[in-house]
């Protein structure tokens, strides 16, 4: 189910606002003339240390906005979190991966608190979280709870912060979101106090032809702008990007993102970058924000004026011609980037652009469209070729597209190659895509149940969720690329970390690695003297952790078991003394 957008009061403010200044022809207001309306008070800061933050709220990461905050914890795990209002603990999910361990607080005031990359959980809520664990004999859950279940108050110690899930180093993440659809908000709304004297840095902007005989200083292709007071001669539609980035600390090399960018041509605000807000559903639409190709290259997020129009989202906002501009009059015209943080500290960067009519396109500057089908954002596509087929709901793609396909044989040696691209605007999809592949008639019926879909991109090779359909193999995947079968018949592997089989533990814990060489592991356990016993994931390391604890005086018998996708399995049994 689609869950509904909440627009708050002020951005519902501040379209009236925008109507009626477009309507009487005044200048459009700036968002720090749209004050939003938040308790600053009603929520305590969660850990009892000074705000620092490694990375601040609708922050640009891969391939999604960022949700909170990161706050610092010194490099260290185990710091005290604390309930910062009333509430209840409303949900749990513990995963190898993401936000590793979570916790969800949802208070009565209409807003939620999520807390991830935790260590533990504190009092009730870890007793609770153990008592499932190993009455369902899993590590990862996601349980959701009644209001009356684990209430909280105002300053209880809920969780230790640590480094679990998909974080790169000990922090704490911090979320507010509306309790009712879960959409995130930016926790700086709600008077987190921190400082921030640092002005935002303007990095690079870049200019890019929108068409074929688009020529920039005489030649096709983007241009960097080296120096702000040099001229550019545009001829044809072009479009703009700016990389921008903050510190909130001085010596900090944390590159945070920014509040709000502005672009203003000759003093007209012609495009406005803010993230207040969003919906989960959404952000994979920052991929067609930014200058997609300069991220996967180098990191830097230039934020884009054009816009696509599948682009989901109020966060890119254009206020004509879909963020592109034409100068064919011969004049100089001004533009103007300005970058705000948080704090309202601004950088402001000016360049200009001479404009001309474009010339007409010759054959080294035509990019024509050759071969595939066309694709519109908006309607389900459908593409059948000879073995294989994809299939793709509206709104996966961002604007009307080519898509091509191609194929070729396969090192893997089952089926070809089949490489699907598009051709216009070569964006990840913003909704899963699915494919399928006739089962080759040369594969034992046995062997079957061992295929997988693999999707294939350079040199990188990665398995997608498989399931049989007839005699087809259907794949769900969030990239497009070259398509193939693999055959995985390897069991995983597990291999000791901190003990060698035999001898005495040291330490306070049984590691152990798991592996697998290609579809994955999607199940593992470990037994202690034939008793199931809790083996934590770290999706990082690949490793399972289990407590010494549950080890008894002398030799103990330590099994572990992990199984693939595909039904390999891999068990290894070991004596250790304790």
């Amino acid at each position: 189910m689609t869950r509904k957008s909440y627009l708050p009061p002020f951005l519902m403010l501040g379209l009236a606002l925008l109507l009626t200044s477009l309507a009487s022809g005044q200048e459009i207001p700036t968002f720090k003339e749209q004050t939003p309306r938040f308790p600053t008070t009603y929520f305590k800061h969660p850990i009892q240390l000074p705000v620092s933050m490694s990375g601040d709220f609708g922050e640009i990461r891969s391939n999604h906005f960022h949700s909170g905050l990161d706050l610092r914890t010194g490099g260290k795990e185990g710091i005290k979190v604390y309930a910062p209002a009333d509430g209840y603990v409303s949900r749990i999910n513990i995963s190898a991966y993401g936000g590793g361990k979570v916790l969800y607080i949802t208070h009565p005031n209409g807003y939620k608190t999520v807390y991830m990359h935790l260590s533990a959980f504190c009092g009730d809520i870890g007793k609770v979280v153990r008592r499932y664990q190993y009455e369902h004999q899993t590590f990862t859950m996601d349980i959701n709870l009644p209001p009356d279940s684990l209430p909280v108050k105002q300053g209880q110690l809920v969780a230790l912060t640590g480094n679990t899930g998909g974080s790169g180093g000990p922090h704490l993440h911090y979320e507010i979101r509306y309790a009712e659809n879960d959409q995130p908000i930016n926790p700086l709304y709600f008077g987190v106090p921190y400082s921030d004297p640092i002005t935002p840095t303007i990095a690079g902007i870049k200019l890019y032809p929108a068409e074929p005989s688009t020529t920039l200083n005489g030649k096709h292709s983007s241009l960097q702008l080296a120096n702000q007071t040099d001229t550019v001669t545009v001829a044809g539609r072009f479009y703009t990007g700016i990389y921008a980035h903050d510190g909130m600390e001085k010596g900090s090399s944390s590159r945070n993102g920014v509040e709000r960018i502005e672009l203003h041509v000759d003093g007209e605000l012609f495009h406005r970058y803010q993230v207040p807000t969003f919906l989960f559903e959404d952000t994979r639409g920052i991929n067609a924000i930014i200058d997609y190709a300069q991220y996967r290259k180098s990191r830097e997020y230039y934020v884009l004026s054009r816009q696509l129009r599948g682009t989901p989202g109020h966060y890119s906002t254009v206020y004509r011609d879909n963020g592109y501009l034409t100068f064919g009059d011969g004049e100089v015209h001004r533009l103007t980037y300005t970058v705000s943080d948080y704090k309202g500290n601004t950088a402001r960067r000016t360049f200009y652009v001479r404009g001309k009519n474009a010339e007409p396109t010759n054959n080294a500057l035509s990019n024509v469209l050759t071969g595939g089908a066309t694709a519109a954002y908006f309607k389900s596509f459908v593409m059948q070729q000879h073995g294989f087929s994809l299939l793709m709901e509206p709104g996966t793609i961002y604007d009307n597209d080519i898509v091509t396909y191609s194929a070729s044989p396969d090192g893997g040696g089952l089926s070809p190659l089949h490489r699907i691209n598009l051709q216009r605007n070569p964006l990840p999809p913003h909704l899963p895509i699915t494919v399928r592949l006739d089962i080759p008639e040369n594969v034992p019926a046995a062997l079957i149940a061992k295929l997988t879909v693999v999707c294939i991109n350079g040199k990188n090779l990665s398995a997608c969720p498989t399931k049989r359909i007839g005699d087809q193999l259907e794949a769900t995947c969030r990239t497009f690329g070259g398509f193939a079968l693999r055959l995985d018949t390897v069991a995983p592997v597990v291999k000791p970390v901190n003990f060698k089989p035999g001898q005495a533990l040291r330490g306070a814990t049984v590691k152990v690695k798991i592996s697998d060489n290609l579809s994955g592991i999607v199940s593992y356990s470990c037994y202690v003297n034939g008793q199931w016993e809790l083996a934590e994931h770290d999706g990082k390391t690949a490793t399972l952790t289990v407590d010494a604890a549950c080890l008894r005086k002398g030799s103990n018998s330590i099994t572990f078991r992990a199984t693939d996708a595909v039904g390999n399995t891999a068990e290894q049994t070991w004596k250790i003394n304790k």
